[in-house]
């Protein structure tokens, strides 16, 4: 015998009362590698570097598809002495190669034209990789950085011209950790210049056509704290910035936070103990669409800051629900449209006869839900996947009729 479609229906609307959340109870039902603290919408997979040593190694940038790392390390290094802050050598750029793994190996002294007897800090590249920015601080005043600028010249091999010092430069504080837009239109990094919230901000400036900076912006409270935030990365669909905080109830030292660039959602949230510990974790950067490397100086690695690479996977949720009408009836072809949190339609499908609908949401975003049908006001709803141990979000659509002037 058959089901009545109503008594279908009824539990149907049951499993789906607005609104409810799915939980994983356990860890044998959760795929996910996440903790209370990830708030990140990813899932990581750390590995140690084989490239690490007694000094420090810090991720800065790719270049021509390789990896630019700050250390401290004298493989054809310049120089000798010891930086009285750091009690390591001077800092040097390297270059290295990475694999399809995500591996880093064969670090090799990357410019004798940029590298100094002084210390080279972290660097960033236009999109066309024809400009570099880097900073680099004196002997003397070793924790003082400025930033500069140099192109590379034409048909040359490495041959890095024209170095200028840029107008944001200035002795009285410190200037590091640039990092270009990927579209080239802005530089982020931080610095303790006066009119900061706490020691080091983060701040962004325009860049000219020409290659120089506009007066920098600070990125504001909800970004920055009463303590030191630097390290500023874009995601490479340039939606999120990743950055490393001693603020924002942090694990421990620096922890590595990300934040949504749009104005309404900017709260900062922990990658996780994944990747955070009760140490300092720095340099946050992606070299792929889910591979990257940070550094951290956890006790047991092998010096100061040893470099980690990761692998990220987008943790992937379900919002799913049924579309009534006033009196709770389903409501089959009826359009249901998903849009992100800058209005971008992602998907929209037709209720069936069950009147249901189901999409697939990234953790960690917002976004919204219209409704469409004939003689129906048009329905919009707001919604977050905000919930660390959510399977499936669970709602129901209700619309209401229209009401025609011959109701009056």
């Amino acid at each position: 015998m058959k089901t009545p479609f109503l008594t279908v229906f009824t539990l149907l609307l049951c499993m789906v009362s607005s609104p409810t959340v799915s939980n994983l109870n356990d860890e044998s039902n959760n795929p996910k590698r996440i903790d209370k603290h990830n708030k990140s919408g990813l899932e990581f997979y750390v590995y140690n570097s084989d490239v690490n040593t007694k000094y420090s190694e810090i991720p800065s940038a790719v270049f021509k598809n390789k990896l630019i790392m700050v250390s401290s390390k004298k493989i054809g290094g310049l120089g000798n002495g010891i930086d009285k802050h750091t009690n390591e050598p001077f800092s040097e750029l390297f270059c290295l190669d990475i694999d399809a793994y995500g591996t880093a190996k064969n670090p090799l002294f990357f410019s004798r034209i940029i590298n100094t007897k002084d210390n080279e800090g972290q660097v960033a590249f236009s999109p066309d990789e024809q400009t570099m920015y880097f900073t680099r601080s004196k002997r003397e005043n070793s924790r003082n950085y400025q930033l500069y600028k140099v192109v590379l010249e034409e048909n040359s091999n490495g041959n890095w011209v024209n170095e200028v010092e840029l107008n944001i430069s200035n002795d009285g504080y410190s200037i590091e950790n640039p990092h270009v837009s990927f579209d080239g239109t802005e530089l982020y990094f931080s610095s303790n210049m006066p009119g900061s919230f706490g020691g080091y901000d983060l701040y962004v400036s325009h860049i000219n056509p020409d290659g120089s900076l506009e007066q920098p912006q600070n990125l504001g409270p909800k970004i920055n704290t009463q303590f030191d935030d630097k390290f500023p990365h874009l995601s490479k669909d340039g939606k999120k910035l990743f950055f490393s905080s001693k603020g924002h109830n942090a694990i421990g030292g620096f922890d590595i936070f990300v934040s949504s660039i749009s104005e309404d959602i900017k709260t900062p949230r922990n990658l996780g103990t994944e990747v955070n510990s009760e140490f300092d974790e720095i340099a946050f950067m992606f070299t792929t669409e889910d591979q990257g490397f940070f550094s951290s100086n956890k006790e047991e690695g092998e010096g100061s800051f040893d470099m980690y690479r990761f692998k990220s996977n987008i943790i992937y949720q379900q919002l799913q629900g049924v579309v009534v009408n006033d009196q709770e009836k389903p409501l089959p072809n009826t359009t249901v449209v998903l849009y992100d949190v800058d209005g971008n339609e992602l998907e929209r499908q037709t209720t069936g006869i069950d009147a249901f609908y189901s999409f697939k949401v990234k953790a960690y975003e917002r976004y919204s839900l219209k409704v469409l049908k004939k003689g129906f006001e048009k329905f919009e709803s707001r919604f977050s996947s905000y919930k660390t141990d959510a399977l499936i979000y669970k709602e129901v659509l209700k619309l209401s009729s229209k009401v025609s002037a011959l109701d009056h």
